[in-house]
Protein backbone atom coordinates (compact mmCIF):
# COMPACT_ATOMS: atom_id res chain seq x y z
CA UNK A 1 0.00 0.00 0.00
CA UNK A 2 1.34 3.43 -0.96
CA UNK A 3 1.05 5.69 2.09
CA UNK A 4 2.47 9.21 2.26
CA UNK A 5 1.08 11.50 4.95
CA UNK A 6 2.50 14.49 6.73
CA UNK A 7 1.29 17.68 8.41
CA UNK A 8 2.98 19.98 10.91
CA UNK A 9 1.78 20.53 14.47
CA UNK A 10 0.20 24.02 14.38
CA UNK A 11 0.15 24.16 18.18
CA UNK A 12 3.95 23.92 18.15
CA UNK A 13 3.93 26.82 15.70
CA UNK A 14 1.80 28.83 18.12
CA UNK A 15 4.24 28.11 20.95
CA UNK A 16 7.09 29.36 18.78
CA UNK A 17 5.26 32.64 18.26
CA UNK A 18 4.63 33.30 21.97
CA UNK A 19 8.00 31.77 22.91
CA UNK A 20 6.42 29.64 25.60
CA UNK A 21 5.23 26.05 26.00
CA UNK A 22 1.48 25.90 26.54
CA UNK A 23 -0.65 23.21 28.21
CA UNK A 24 -3.34 23.26 25.54
CA UNK A 25 -5.51 20.74 27.39
CA UNK A 26 -5.94 23.29 30.18
CA UNK A 27 -7.36 25.94 27.82
CA UNK A 28 -11.16 26.04 27.44
CA UNK A 29 -11.03 26.60 23.66
CA UNK A 30 -7.50 25.78 22.46
CA UNK A 31 -8.40 26.12 18.77
CA UNK A 32 -9.66 29.67 19.33
CA UNK A 33 -6.54 30.57 21.29
CA UNK A 34 -4.31 29.18 18.55
CA UNK A 35 -6.30 31.14 15.94
CA UNK A 36 -5.74 34.30 17.99
CA UNK A 37 -2.00 33.68 18.10
CA UNK A 38 -1.72 32.93 14.38
CA UNK A 39 -4.23 35.62 13.37
CA UNK A 40 -6.25 33.10 11.38
CA UNK A 41 -9.76 31.71 11.40
CA UNK A 42 -9.56 28.46 13.39
CA UNK A 43 -11.19 26.45 10.60
CA UNK A 44 -8.49 27.70 8.22
CA UNK A 45 -5.74 26.34 10.47
CA UNK A 46 -6.92 22.75 10.04
CA UNK A 47 -8.03 22.99 6.40
CA UNK A 48 -5.57 20.83 4.50
CA UNK A 49 -6.16 22.89 1.34
CA UNK A 50 -4.38 25.84 2.98
CA UNK A 51 -0.57 25.82 3.10
CA UNK A 52 -0.34 25.80 6.90
CA UNK A 53 -0.34 22.11 7.74
CA UNK A 54 1.96 21.22 4.86
CA UNK A 55 3.32 24.01 2.65
CA UNK A 56 5.08 21.54 0.33
CA UNK A 57 1.88 20.07 -1.10
CA UNK A 58 -1.31 21.31 -2.72
CA UNK A 59 -4.53 19.27 -2.50
CA UNK A 60 -7.32 19.82 -5.02
CA UNK A 61 -11.08 19.41 -4.47
CA UNK A 62 -10.84 15.70 -5.36
CA UNK A 63 -8.19 15.04 -2.73
CA UNK A 64 -5.36 14.63 -5.22
CA UNK A 65 -1.95 15.65 -3.87
CA UNK A 66 0.48 17.71 -5.92
CA UNK A 67 4.04 18.07 -4.66
CA UNK A 68 5.22 21.67 -5.03
CA UNK A 69 8.66 22.95 -5.95
CA UNK A 70 10.42 25.13 -3.42
CA UNK A 71 9.65 28.24 -5.49
CA UNK A 72 5.93 27.42 -5.74
CA UNK A 73 5.70 26.54 -2.05
CA UNK A 74 7.39 29.81 -1.07
CA UNK A 75 5.15 31.85 -3.39
CA UNK A 76 1.97 30.18 -2.13
CA UNK A 77 2.95 30.69 1.49
CA UNK A 78 3.87 34.35 0.99
CA UNK A 79 0.52 35.03 -0.66
CA UNK A 80 -1.39 33.27 2.12
CA UNK A 81 0.57 34.97 4.89
CA UNK A 82 0.24 38.36 3.22
CA UNK A 83 -3.55 38.07 3.36
CA UNK A 84 -3.51 37.82 7.14
CA UNK A 85 -4.31 40.97 9.14
CA UNK A 86 -1.16 42.84 10.16
CA UNK A 87 -0.58 44.47 13.55
CA UNK A 88 1.75 47.23 14.73
CA UNK A 89 1.19 46.91 18.47
CA UNK A 90 1.91 44.24 21.08
CA UNK A 91 -1.00 41.84 21.46
CA UNK A 92 -1.84 40.68 24.98
CA UNK A 93 -3.59 37.34 24.56
CA UNK A 94 -3.80 36.26 28.21
CA UNK A 95 -1.56 36.84 31.22
CA UNK A 96 1.82 35.47 30.26
CA UNK A 97 1.08 35.29 26.51
CA UNK A 98 2.27 38.36 24.63
CA UNK A 99 2.97 38.76 20.92
CA UNK A 100 5.03 41.73 19.77
CA UNK A 101 5.17 42.88 16.13
CA UNK A 102 8.71 41.44 15.96
CA UNK A 103 7.51 38.07 17.16
CA UNK A 104 4.63 38.23 14.69
CA UNK A 105 7.14 38.04 11.85
CA UNK A 106 8.24 34.63 13.13
CA UNK A 107 4.95 33.20 11.85
CA UNK A 108 6.00 33.92 8.29
CA UNK A 109 9.59 32.90 8.91
CA UNK A 110 8.60 29.57 10.45
CA UNK A 111 6.09 28.83 7.71
CA UNK A 112 8.64 29.60 5.04
CA UNK A 113 11.39 27.55 6.70
CA UNK A 114 9.27 24.42 6.31
CA UNK A 115 9.36 24.83 2.54
CA UNK A 116 13.12 24.27 2.27
CA UNK A 117 14.12 21.44 -0.03
CA UNK A 118 16.75 18.75 0.52
CA UNK A 119 20.26 20.06 1.09
CA UNK A 120 23.41 18.36 -0.11
CA UNK A 121 24.36 15.25 1.85
CA UNK A 122 27.67 16.86 2.76
CA UNK A 123 26.28 20.27 3.67
CA UNK A 124 25.35 21.42 7.16
CA UNK A 125 21.80 22.78 7.37
CA UNK A 126 21.84 26.33 8.75
CA UNK A 127 18.22 27.57 8.87
CA UNK A 128 17.57 31.24 9.46
CA UNK A 129 16.45 32.32 12.93
CA UNK A 130 17.53 29.02 14.50
CA UNK A 131 20.63 27.73 16.21
CA UNK A 132 21.82 24.29 17.30
CA UNK A 133 22.04 23.75 21.06
CA UNK A 134 21.78 20.96 23.65
CA UNK A 135 18.49 21.42 25.51
CA UNK A 136 18.79 18.90 28.35
CA UNK A 137 19.20 15.25 29.33
CA UNK A 138 18.53 12.41 26.92
CA UNK A 139 16.28 10.54 29.40
CA UNK A 140 14.61 11.80 32.56
CA UNK A 141 13.10 8.29 32.89
CA UNK A 142 12.20 5.52 30.42
CA UNK A 143 10.70 6.25 27.01
CA UNK A 144 6.94 6.70 27.43
CA UNK A 145 4.04 6.87 24.99
CA UNK A 146 3.19 10.53 25.73
CA UNK A 147 6.80 11.75 25.57
CA UNK A 148 7.04 12.47 21.81
CA UNK A 149 5.41 15.80 20.89
CA UNK A 150 5.56 16.72 17.20
CA UNK A 151 6.90 20.14 16.25
CA UNK A 152 6.44 22.54 13.33
CA UNK A 153 7.56 19.92 10.79
CA UNK A 154 5.43 17.60 8.65
CA UNK A 155 6.85 14.35 10.05
CA UNK A 156 3.75 13.23 11.97
CA UNK A 157 4.29 9.76 10.47
CA UNK A 158 7.64 9.42 12.27
CA UNK A 159 6.56 10.93 15.61
CA UNK A 160 3.45 8.70 15.64
CA UNK A 161 5.70 5.69 14.95
CA UNK A 162 8.09 6.75 17.70
CA UNK A 163 5.21 6.94 20.19
CA UNK A 164 3.82 3.58 19.04
CA UNK A 165 7.18 1.87 19.52
CA UNK A 166 7.67 3.47 22.94
CA UNK A 167 4.23 2.13 23.95
CA UNK A 168 4.28 -1.34 22.42
CA UNK A 169 7.94 -2.15 23.04
CA UNK A 170 9.08 0.23 25.79
CA UNK A 171 12.69 -1.00 25.94
CA UNK A 172 13.44 -0.78 22.22
CA UNK A 173 14.14 2.96 22.29
CA UNK A 174 16.60 2.51 25.15
CA UNK A 175 18.31 -0.46 23.54
CA UNK A 176 18.70 1.07 20.07
CA UNK A 177 20.82 3.94 21.41
CA UNK A 178 24.50 3.41 22.13
CA UNK A 179 27.06 5.96 23.35
CA UNK A 180 29.76 6.75 20.81
CA UNK A 181 33.44 6.76 21.61
CA UNK A 182 33.64 10.25 20.14
CA UNK A 183 31.51 11.78 22.89
CA UNK A 184 31.90 12.40 26.60
CA UNK A 185 29.67 13.21 29.56
CA UNK A 186 29.58 16.92 28.73
CA UNK A 187 29.12 16.47 24.98
CA UNK A 188 27.54 13.04 24.41
CA UNK A 189 27.38 11.48 20.97
CA UNK A 190 24.67 8.89 20.32
CA UNK A 191 24.89 5.99 17.88
CA UNK A 192 21.40 5.24 16.55
CA UNK A 193 20.43 2.31 14.34
CA UNK A 194 17.68 2.18 11.71
CA UNK A 195 16.59 -0.51 9.24
CA UNK A 196 16.37 0.30 5.54
CA UNK A 197 12.92 -0.76 4.27
CA UNK A 198 12.37 -2.22 7.75
CA UNK A 199 14.48 -5.29 7.00
CA UNK A 200 18.06 -6.51 6.92
CA UNK A 201 20.98 -5.37 9.02
CA UNK A 202 20.83 -2.11 10.97
CA UNK A 203 22.41 1.04 9.60
CA UNK A 204 23.98 3.33 12.19
CA UNK A 205 24.36 7.10 12.35
CA UNK A 206 26.00 9.19 15.05
CA UNK A 207 24.59 12.49 16.30
CA UNK A 208 25.24 14.90 19.12
CA UNK A 209 22.45 16.23 21.35
CA UNK A 210 22.44 19.63 19.60
CA UNK A 211 19.11 20.29 17.89
CA UNK A 212 17.78 23.36 16.00
CA UNK A 213 15.80 25.75 18.20
CA UNK A 214 14.68 29.36 17.95
CA UNK A 215 17.48 31.87 18.27
CA UNK A 216 17.65 33.98 21.43
CA UNK A 217 14.74 32.29 23.22
CA UNK A 218 15.84 28.70 22.43
CA UNK A 219 12.17 27.69 22.11
CA UNK A 220 11.52 24.25 20.61
CA UNK A 221 10.99 24.29 16.85
CA UNK A 222 10.67 20.58 16.16
CA UNK A 223 10.03 17.41 18.20
CA UNK A 224 10.30 17.60 21.97
CA UNK A 225 9.36 15.53 25.02
CA UNK A 226 6.39 16.08 27.28
CA UNK A 227 8.88 15.77 30.16
CA UNK A 228 10.72 19.03 30.75
CA UNK A 229 14.48 18.90 30.07
CA UNK A 230 14.19 15.48 28.35
CA UNK A 231 15.38 15.37 24.75
CA UNK A 232 15.25 11.80 23.48
CA UNK A 233 12.44 12.45 20.93
CA UNK A 234 14.36 15.46 19.59
CA UNK A 235 17.60 13.50 19.22
CA UNK A 236 15.78 10.57 17.60
CA UNK A 237 14.19 12.95 15.08
CA UNK A 238 17.60 14.44 14.32
CA UNK A 239 19.14 10.99 13.87
CA UNK A 240 16.31 9.97 11.54
CA UNK A 241 16.76 13.15 9.47
CA UNK A 242 20.50 12.48 9.19
CA UNK A 243 19.92 8.87 8.19
CA UNK A 244 17.14 9.60 5.70
CA UNK A 245 19.08 12.39 3.97
CA UNK A 246 22.43 10.56 4.15
CA UNK A 247 23.95 13.71 5.64
CA UNK A 248 27.56 13.38 6.74
CA UNK A 249 27.45 16.39 9.08
CA UNK A 250 25.91 16.79 12.54
CA UNK A 251 23.41 19.29 11.14
CA UNK A 252 20.96 17.46 8.82
CA UNK A 253 18.16 19.06 6.83
CA UNK A 254 14.90 18.58 8.74
CA UNK A 255 12.26 19.71 6.19
CA UNK A 256 13.54 17.00 3.83
CA UNK A 257 11.78 14.32 5.94
CA UNK A 258 8.32 15.92 5.77
CA UNK A 259 5.81 13.33 4.54
CA UNK A 260 6.14 9.58 4.78
CA UNK A 261 4.73 6.15 5.63
CA UNK A 262 4.07 5.61 9.38
CA UNK A 263 4.07 1.80 9.07
CA UNK A 264 7.43 1.90 7.32
CA UNK A 265 8.72 4.28 10.00
CA UNK A 266 7.80 1.71 12.67
CA UNK A 267 9.66 -0.98 10.73
CA UNK A 268 12.67 1.29 10.31
CA UNK A 269 12.77 1.60 14.10
CA UNK A 270 12.22 -2.04 15.12
CA UNK A 271 12.56 -4.17 11.94
CA UNK A 272 9.77 -6.54 11.02
CA UNK A 273 7.03 -7.53 8.60
CA UNK A 274 4.59 -4.78 7.70
CA UNK A 275 0.83 -5.31 7.39
CA UNK A 276 -1.50 -2.68 5.94
CA UNK A 277 -5.29 -2.59 6.10
CA UNK A 278 -7.46 -0.31 3.99
CA UNK A 279 -10.41 0.81 6.11
CA UNK A 280 -12.66 1.13 3.06
CA UNK A 281 -12.23 -2.53 2.15
CA UNK A 282 -12.12 -3.94 5.70
CA UNK A 283 -15.20 -4.55 7.85
CA UNK A 284 -15.63 -2.81 11.18
CA UNK A 285 -15.31 -6.09 13.05
CA UNK A 286 -12.19 -7.11 11.12
CA UNK A 287 -10.51 -3.79 11.98
CA UNK A 288 -11.20 -4.34 15.67
CA UNK A 289 -10.04 -7.96 15.40
CA UNK A 290 -6.83 -6.79 13.68
CA UNK A 291 -6.01 -4.47 16.59
CA UNK A 292 -6.79 -7.22 19.12
CA UNK A 293 -4.53 -9.66 17.25
CA UNK A 294 -1.62 -7.26 17.77
CA UNK A 295 -2.46 -6.65 21.44
CA UNK A 296 -2.22 -8.32 24.82
CA UNK A 297 -4.57 -7.30 27.65
CA UNK A 298 -5.98 -4.42 25.54
CA UNK A 299 -2.55 -2.85 24.82
CA UNK A 300 -0.68 -3.20 21.54
CA UNK A 301 2.45 -5.32 21.78
CA UNK A 302 3.32 -4.75 18.13
CA UNK A 303 3.75 -1.14 16.97
CA UNK A 304 0.56 0.04 15.22
CA UNK A 305 -0.34 3.28 13.45
CA UNK A 306 -3.29 4.69 11.53
CA UNK A 307 -3.66 7.53 9.04
CA UNK A 308 -6.41 9.70 7.62
CA UNK A 309 -7.48 10.60 4.09
CA UNK A 310 -5.82 13.50 2.27
CA UNK A 311 -9.24 15.20 2.31
CA UNK A 312 -12.36 14.25 4.21
CA UNK A 313 -14.51 11.61 2.46
CA UNK A 314 -18.20 12.11 1.73
CA UNK A 315 -20.38 11.80 4.81
CA UNK A 316 -17.68 12.90 7.25
CA UNK A 317 -16.84 16.20 8.95
CA UNK A 318 -13.18 16.30 9.93
CA UNK A 319 -13.40 19.76 11.49
CA UNK A 320 -16.42 18.89 13.62
CA UNK A 321 -14.88 15.57 14.70
CA UNK A 322 -11.44 17.17 15.35
CA UNK A 323 -9.85 14.64 13.03
CA UNK A 324 -6.96 15.98 10.93
CA UNK A 325 -6.61 15.13 7.24
CA UNK A 326 -3.39 13.64 5.81
CA UNK A 327 -2.24 12.90 9.35
CA UNK A 328 -0.77 9.89 11.20
CA UNK A 329 -1.85 8.65 14.64
CA UNK A 330 -0.48 6.02 17.04
CA UNK A 331 -2.74 3.03 17.78
CA UNK A 332 -2.48 2.07 21.45
CA UNK A 333 -4.97 -0.77 21.72
CA UNK A 334 -8.64 -1.71 21.91
CA UNK A 335 -11.50 -1.02 24.27
CA UNK A 336 -15.09 -2.00 25.10
CA UNK A 337 -17.50 0.46 26.65
CA UNK A 338 -21.29 0.39 26.94
CA UNK A 339 -21.52 -2.63 24.66
CA UNK A 340 -19.54 -0.85 21.90
CA UNK A 341 -16.15 -1.67 20.39
CA UNK A 342 -13.48 1.07 20.42
CA UNK A 343 -9.95 1.66 19.13
CA UNK A 344 -7.59 3.75 21.26
CA UNK A 345 -5.39 6.26 19.42
CA UNK A 346 -3.01 9.14 20.10
CA UNK A 347 -2.44 12.32 18.10
CA UNK A 348 1.35 12.94 17.99
CA UNK A 349 0.65 16.64 18.58
CA UNK A 350 0.06 15.70 22.23
CA UNK A 351 -3.29 17.48 22.10
CA UNK A 352 -6.26 17.94 19.70
CA UNK A 353 -7.89 14.59 20.41
CA UNK A 354 -10.86 13.54 18.29
CA UNK A 355 -14.31 14.16 19.81
CA UNK A 356 -16.78 12.25 17.62
CA UNK A 357 -18.00 8.97 19.12
CA UNK A 358 -15.25 8.97 21.72
CA UNK A 359 -15.76 8.00 25.33
CA UNK A 360 -14.87 9.82 28.56
CA UNK A 361 -12.94 8.64 31.59
CA UNK A 362 -9.87 6.43 31.65
CA UNK A 363 -8.82 3.38 29.70
CA UNK A 364 -7.24 0.41 31.46
CA UNK A 365 -4.43 -1.46 29.71
CA UNK A 366 -1.75 -3.84 30.89
CA UNK A 367 1.64 -2.14 30.85
CA UNK A 368 4.48 -4.68 31.21
CA UNK A 369 3.75 -5.80 34.80
CA UNK A 370 0.74 -3.79 35.95
CA UNK A 371 -2.62 -2.43 34.82
CA UNK A 372 -2.30 1.24 33.91
CA UNK A 373 -5.19 3.72 33.96
CA UNK A 374 -4.65 5.92 30.91
CA UNK A 375 -6.57 9.24 30.96
CA UNK A 376 -8.61 9.71 27.80
CA UNK A 377 -9.09 13.03 26.01
CA UNK A 378 -5.75 14.23 27.34
CA UNK A 379 -2.28 14.42 25.74
CA UNK A 380 -3.91 13.60 22.40
CA UNK A 381 -5.18 10.16 23.55
CA UNK A 382 -8.78 9.16 22.71
CA UNK A 383 -10.92 6.04 22.37
CA UNK A 384 -13.12 6.09 19.23
CA UNK A 385 -15.90 3.73 18.19
CA UNK A 386 -14.51 1.31 15.63
CA UNK A 387 -17.37 2.07 13.23
CA UNK A 388 -16.44 5.77 13.28
CA UNK A 389 -12.74 4.95 12.96
CA UNK A 390 -13.57 2.98 9.80
CA UNK A 391 -15.27 6.00 8.21
CA UNK A 392 -12.83 8.72 9.25
CA UNK A 393 -9.49 6.94 8.87
CA UNK A 394 -8.02 5.71 5.60
CA UNK A 395 -5.99 2.80 6.94
CA UNK A 396 -4.20 1.06 9.75
CA UNK A 397 -1.00 -0.99 9.90
CA UNK A 398 1.30 -2.96 12.17
CA UNK A 399 4.86 -4.27 12.32
CA UNK A 400 5.53 -7.75 13.69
Amino acid sequence: MDVNVGVINPYALGELIVQKQINWDQIADPEAKLAEILKLDKDAIFDIKNPILNPNIEIDSNGNIKQLTEALAQSRLKTFIGNRPQSSATRILTPGLRVTPTLDTQIAETFLSTAVQVSSSGTAWTPENKEWIDKGDYFEDVAEVNDPIQGALGDCYFIAALSSVAWARPYVIVNMIRPSGWGNEDSPIHRVEFYKDGTGSPQAVEVSEKVPVAKTTHSWAYARSLDANEIWPAVMEKAYAKWRTNNSTDFPNYPAIAGGDPVMACAQLVRGNRTYKSNASTSTNDLWTFVRANSLSRRTINPMVAWTYSSQPAGTNYSGAKVVANHAYSVLGWDEFGGEQYIVLRNPWGTHHATLDTRPGTWSAHQVSYWAAVPLNSNGVFSMKTSTFKKYFAGIGSVV
